[in-house]
């Protein structure tokens, strides 16, 4: 009988083992409780999850007992178990990116269990970069995202695209082209005016020059109102998995801007300075009066013209008859050689406790400009982020609100832009008096070179004033265990007024001048509710969450413009009371949205995940039948280094991750209210009384554009996580395009809105390489690698070779396609450029024999990247700390000669040195055509140059984007002091620029325009 008795309880041991119960409770360094934390025990399938007090309970094998702890943004920690009833556990935040928190749509996760592509730019990487617009921060450090400066000057716009071009462009000018940019959101509101210039007026967009000079200029951003030191992230969210939440809004991708908030601690006052200088970027050098003056002689000799002072006559040469010969100005330093200063400050207070914390900021950001007189972009900010939360946490309120005043008075400064061109012996612009000079030796000077003095343009007010409000409020109620219901208030506004003056003491006396004044409004309205109804639990090994919420939203644009002439004195153009003439218009736009959406996110053993989005839009932009559109994605990933066959064989293999995403979103970038039939007034009167004229007749064959995302990525990470390596394969197809079509003018409407069947395709390739080759106690060497090779074409296009799109896509090719003459260099006895005609001869007047030059034309390149990425290295000894940034770019582009041969070489406009290298008698072997001042052969064969391959040319370019060297003040200082941090630093942005390209910059590829500046900061940050 002992011996059943025996047999039976060896039978019950492991049961009884297996009985044991371990409790515990998991904090953070602050002692706070950690809910959501997977207690394992390892070896084993047992898993738990801790609750909202962050308390466990998990069965005991028998035999050594290993816990294992994980959770998003901690590092894993592993325990063995002595038998203690009650554990307490402490973690402490995960310094491995894979664990970094990553802030995704309506919540949070961690690049270890994500399941789409997100990249997260973090606050120490954007104050490592002395730039005043948090777009320009993102330059090279993002996959898939190409970031491109419209100009060096301050507050000028930054274009964003997000894994290449997905819409047709319309084809013509008078139509705004749609750039794919895409979805911002600023703490859970989307931006009011996106990415959009937010500048009405040509004198902030685009020099008067603009059609001497084939010039343009980006405008405005309204970005350049937000403080990047008041930036906590920035997530760039891309595949369908990450973005297919946002339905149509997340088509071309979306950027995620987070601000700081308060943590719960002793309270904390940071104080940011910095004071620097900036200077002209790479310029090409201009003729000297030698040059120009032997320039001028020639090309009037090589049309047998003999130089004269005949007004409008093509002999017409001041510059050689009556202009000083031996005085020579560069007037592109004169206008663009100066420096520019650039002040920033940034006070912060943050603190509290476990119920309640806060963040309060304010900022003062100032940048002057390179061009003469006392212009600059000024902002002021100010920000607050409050957190409570009710005892026990049921209850909580988070609440954000950021304000900003913008103001630039950058007059007609912009303008200047086409001074270049100025000969260098053109008399002085001012007399001794200080007055505009208007005539030289009895000659007016009125209309030369472009109808004004350009120092003019120096005392023609403008300015800009814009304010920005940003707000939101999150209210949350934990209704159940897991269950939690939560709701966003948002409201933006952006308000932005403009002025542009033109006393008459600027204009030409001999033009019968009149003073003239615009003032313009552009103000931005949007607000947005989004309930949501959230639960997550666990059981066993299962751990899952489903989302559901919808979206209310609308969005108004009211524009005003108002333009007095007439002016009776200089002294009135500041009110537009004082004109005798006015002409004032207006416009308004208002867009609705609502959305119901919903996601569920499924997670196995730590190791399988499953995530879906679906989400069903409604927008105002489409008729009644064809409001509504359906989108969603999955994705899923395999945690497969976690599994035991390669945990036991492979030790190196840290992390590995496959995941995968397919999906759908889509797009209503379209102008509101174009289904609608409308009128509007117009120009002319009729019986005394002003006619009416139709917009656009009622439309609603149009409906919804979509995109197509396939993704699939390999993740790996070695040695404990110091080697991290991220490969990804994407596919994007956007069909049944939304644009504006083309229409004969005979039909009484330039533009029809409507859906085409063509097939855009996007792929590519993205790499991401991280790692710490050094990782010492006093010195550290991290280092990380972007690469982007992308590959956009139009894959399909039924009806193209009978659309008005024949000449601008063609089947296989990137929508980016250049199609021009092929260029064949200069026929050294005629000395006049030559192309290659449809039958293969050369010749300098490329036609078609039915007379039709497009036939000779042909696809000769592409403007996109071809591959693109950033490199970083951080080096780190003791307090000393360097940060190096290389941003890289191999692509194809146009040359300075686009905008050279906008306008024929040899009349009165100095040219680059370069052109010294031009053709002057037969025989010669040279890059450039003969000069002339004639509309004859040189004239067309210079205008099918600017038309052709030949004004095109590599424009890739190395750059050394950012340098960053800060020492932090030793800890035995500090406490001398009764601060906790001190750091001094120097940021320097844009110091070296590699490339072969021709012209100034390869980025701006703007000959008549400002490049990208070199800016140098000294500053000081310290923690009281």
């Amino acid at each position: 009988m002992k011996l059943f008795y025996y047999c039976l309880l060896a039978c019950l041991l492991p049961v009884l083992a297996l009985g044991q119960q371990i409790s515990g409770t998991v904090l953070d360094e602050q002692r706070q409780a950690l809910p959501a934390i997977t207690v394992s025990i390892k070896g084993t399938g047992i898993v738990r999850i801790t609750d909202e007090k962050g308390h466990f309970t998990i069965p005991a094998p028998a035999g050594p007992v290993t816990l294992r702890f994980t959770g998003v943004g901690f590092e894993i920690k592993e325990l063995p178990w002595t038998g203690e009833k009650e554990l307490t556990v402490s973690l402490r935040p995960s310094r491995s990116s894979l664990d970094e928190v990553q802030v995704i749509a309506y919540g949070t996760n961690t690049q270890r269990y994500n399941t789409g592509s997100v990249t997260r730019v973090t606050a120490a990487d954007i104050a490592r970069q002395p730039v005043s617009n948090p777009l320009s921060a993102l330059q090279g450090r993002v996959p898939g995202l190409v970031v491109t400066s419209s100009s060096g000057l301050p507050g000028a716009s930054v274009n964003l695209q997000i894994r290449g071009q997905n819409t047709l462009r319309p084809t013509i000018a008078n139509i705004q082209a749609p750039r794919d940019n895409p979805l911002f959101i600023v703490d859970g509101v989307p931006f009011a005016t996106g990415n959009g210039n937010i500048n009405q007026y040509a004198s902030a967009q685009s020099p008067g020059q603009s059609a001497m000079y084939n010039n343009s200029y980006g405008g405005i951003s309204p970005f350049s109102s937000i403080d990047p030191q008041d930036i906590e992230s920035i997530e760039v969210l891309r595949d369908a998995d990450a973005t297919a939440i946002y339905g149509s809004r997340g088509g071309n991708g979306v950027i995620l801007i987070t601000t700081k908030k308060g943590k719960a601690g002793i309270t904390k006052i940071d104080l940011n300075l910095n004071s620097g200088l900036s200077f002209t970027g790479r310029t090409m050098q201009m003729m000297n009066t030698t040059e120009y003056l032997a320039m001028r002689r020639e090309a009037m000799a090589n049309d047998g013209v003999e130089p004269n002072l005949i007004r409008n006559d093509e002999g017409y040469a001041p510059d050689l008859l009556l202009f000083d010969q031996h005085k020579s100005t560069d007037w592109r330093k004169y206008f663009t050689g100066n420096q520019a200063a650039m002040t920033n400050a940034n006070l912060s207070i943050s603190g509290g406790n476990a119920q309640t914390t806060f963040h309060l900021s304010g900022g003062y950001n100032r940048e002057s400009y390179i061009f003469p007189g006392d212009f600059a972009g000024k902002r002021g900010n100010m920000a607050v982020n409050l957190h409570h939360g009710s005892s026990g946490n049921r209850l909580s309120l988070d609440f954000s609100a950021g304000y900003s005043a913008y103001r630039n008075n950058s007059s007609g400064a912009r303008e200047l832009l086409g001074t270049f061109g100025l000969d260098p012996n053109y008399p002085d612009l001012l007399d001794g008096n200080g007055n505009l000079v208007w005539n030289y030796k009895g000659q007016q000077l009125s209309n030369y070179p472009s109808g004004n003095n350009v120092l003019a343009y120096l005392r023609q007010p403008y300015r800009v004033s814009n304010n920005l409000l940003t707000s939101n409020l999150l209210a949350a109620y934990k209704i159940a265990r897991g269950l939690t219901f939560r709701t966003s208030f948002g409201y933006t506004t952006f308000n932005g007024g403009e002025y542009r003056g033109t006393p008459k003491s600027t204009l030409s006396p001999y033009n019968n001048p009149q003073a003239t004044a615009s003032f313009g409004t552009n103000n931005y309205r949007t607000w947005i509710i989004e309930p949501q109804l959230e639960y997550r639990g666990y059981t066993g090994k299962h751990t899952y969450s489903a989302l559901i919420g919808g979206t209310f939203q609308q969005n108004n644009n009211e524009r005003t413009d108002a333009t007095g002439t007439g002016y009776l004195s200089d002294e009135l153009i500041g009110s537009i009371a004082g004109a005798p003439n006015r002409t004032i218009t207006d416009a308004y736009s208002g867009y609705k949205y609502q959305a119901i959406f919903g996601r569920l996110t499924y997670r196995y053993d730590e190791r399988y995940l499953l995530n879906v989005s679906v989400r069903r839009d409604g927008s105002s932009r489409f008729g009644p039948d064809r409001r509504f559109g359906n989108f969603g994605a999955i994705g899923a990933g395999w945690l497969f280094a976690e599994e035991s066959f390669l945990k036991d064989h492979l030790p190196w293999l840290s992390y590995g991750k496959l995941r995968g995403s397919y999906g759908i979103t889509g797009s209503d970038q379209i102008g509101d209210y174009g289904y609608l039939s409308r009128w509007a007034t117009g120009s002319y009167f009729y019986d005394g009384a002003l006619g009416y004229l139709p917009r656009n007749l009622f439309n609603n064959r149009f409906g919804w554009a979509t995109t197509k995302k396939l993704e699939a990525g390999l993740e790996l990470g070695f040695f404990k996580d110091r080697i991290l390596t991220n490969v990804t394969w994407y596919r994007n197809r956007t069909g049944n395009q939304l644009v504006s079509y083309r229409l004969p003018s005979q039909s009484g409407f330039t533009t029809v809105t409507e859906n085409l069947d063509a097939l855009v395709q996007n792929s590519g390739w993205e790499f991401t390489l991280q790692g710490s080759p050094v990782k010492k106690e006093t010195f550290t060497w991290t280092a990380s690698m972007n690469l982007t090779i992308p590959r956009n074409k139009l894959v399909a296009f039924p009806g193209l070779a009978a659309s008005s799109y024949n000449n601008q896509y063609f089947i296989g090719q990137p929508l980016n396609v250049v199609r021009g003459y092929r260029y064949a260099g200069v026929n050294p006895e005629t000395g006049l450029f030559e192309f290659f005609g449809a039958d293969g001869t050369r010749t300098s007047t490329p036609v078609s024999p039915s007379g039709g030059s497009l036939n000779d034309q042909a696809v000769t390149g592409h403007t996109d990247p071809k591959w693109y990425g950033g490199l970083q290295n951080s080096f780190r000894y003791r307090s000393l700390q360097l940060d190096v940034f290389v941003e890289f770019r191999k692509q194809w582009g146009t040359s300075y000669l686009k905008q050279i041969y906008s306008n024929l070489p040899g009349f009165e406009q100095n040219l680059p040195v370069a052109f010294n290298q031009r053709w002057q008698k037969p025989g010669d072997q040279a890059p450039f055509q003969r000069l002339s001042v004639q509309y004859g052969e040189a004239y067309d064969a210079g205008s099918a140059f600017f038309e052709s391959s030949g004004v095109y040319g590599d424009a890739s370019y190395a750059r050394l984007k950012n340098v960053a060297l800060s020492w932090q003040l030793p800890a035995k200082f500090l406490n001398r002091l009764h601060l906790q941090h001190v750091r001094v630093y120097a940021n320097a942005q844009n110091l070296l620029t590699i490339t072969d390209y021709a012209g100034n910059d390869p980025e701006t590829q703007n000959f008549y325009g400002v490049p990208p500046l070199k800016t140098v900061v000294l500053g000081l940050q310290l923690t009281l």
